[in-house]
């Protein structure tokens, strides 16, 4: 069979090119330099005279659609590339173009979620649930005001904790919380969570970013003010201060103090939320919520409770008379 020669359809695969990256221009007003560089390599391909006939000129594109004509840019791209239908060097110059668009609209996308991320964040181990079933105290912790659900499982296989997690992702939607998946991103993107948590030994920020959707956030730990400002500046979404008080959810040896003065020092040098974590009770709660918490991460006080969802209503409300409420 004779094969066809692809040269005669590239001006169509630089049309469309052109058009998906005015669809990525449209979702993009800030910064000006990004929409600027969008701008200049969409007139490369197209030429300028097409700027007389643009059909979205004055509409505002959703991040989210603006996400979607990346991905089939970086496609069309791809193929041009295959079949020498763009030059090597533009081909680079606007894969960084579209890299750099992919960044920002999926921050744009993740931070009304990431400002969801307030009140109480229960987190729920299998281990130190008493012998009771995870689910069902997750339930608890949701029916008690949960805002924040974390699923964090050192020791079951991977295939049974996505289990778990379907439905747990099932429960979060229905009582509007978010669902966070601790450590594994394979396994936040298999749940389709919300997001993934990571600690200072976990996968880096930016490789974990790489293995999920753009809209899903990522939250890290840290113990001291220089790692969170490292977090801030790598994208993180929202930002882990502990351990804030002595805890028994982890081994001596794998707890670093935090502490309540750094928690105020984080606090008042990002613009992430900030989630505080470690040995948080109602009791001393209202501590942290004076120290700038906008979240507050217990374990125990929940999990290793005679009654989660009484114990979570109790924090809720002692968290919201801490702030006035």
């Amino acid at each position: 069979m004779e094969l066809v020669s692809p040269q005669p359809i590239f001006p169509d695969y630089r049309t469309a090119l052109g058009a998906l990256l005015r669809t990525v221009e449209a979702a993009i007003t800030q910064p000006i330099g990004l929409a600027y560089d969008v701008r200049s390599l969409r007139h490369t391909l197209q030429g300028e005279e097409e700027e007389e006939r643009d059909p979205l000129r004055g509409w505002r594109v959703s991040p989210a659609q603006g996400l979607e004509a990346v991905a089939s840019a970086m496609r069309v791209l791809a193929l041009l590339e295959a079949w020498g239908g763009i030059d090597a060097g533009l081909a680079e110059r606007a894969r960084k173009v579209l890299g750099r668009a992919e960044a920002r609209l999926g921050a744009d996308l993740r931070r009304p979620i990431a400002q969801r991320v307030r009140g109480l964040y229960v987190i729920v181990d299998p281990a130190q649930c008493r012998g009771r079933d995870p689910l069902q105290v997750a339930e608890g912790a949701l029916k008690g005001g949960a805002q924040v659900l974390q699923w964090r499982d050192k020791q079951a296989e991977k295939g049974t904790q996505l289990q778990a997690l379907t439905t747990l992702r099932e429960m979060c939607t229905r009582y509007g919380a978010l669902l966070v998946v601790n450590d594994h991103a394979d396994l936040a993107l298999a749940a389709e969570a919300d997001g993934l948590h990571i600690g200072q030994l976990d996968l880096p920020l930016p490789q974990a970013r790489q293995v999920l959707r753009p809209q899903q956030i990522i939250g890290r730990s840290h113990a001291l003010l220089e790692e969170a400002l490292a977090s801030q500046a790598q994208g993180a979404d929202y930002i882990a201060v502990g351990a804030i008080f002595g805890t028994t959810s982890k081994a001596p040896e794998r707890t670093r103090h935090a502490g309540l003065e750094t928690l105020r020092k984080v606090k008042q040098a990002v613009q992430a939320p900030v989630v505080a974590i470690g040995g948080i009770t109602a009791a001393n709660v209202a501590q942290v919520v004076s120290a700038g918490a906008d979240a507050v991460a217990v374990l125990s006080a929940v999990c290793g409770a005679e009654d989660p969802e009484r114990a979570t209503r109790e924090l809720v409300e002692a968290v919201r008379t801490a702030r006035g409420g």
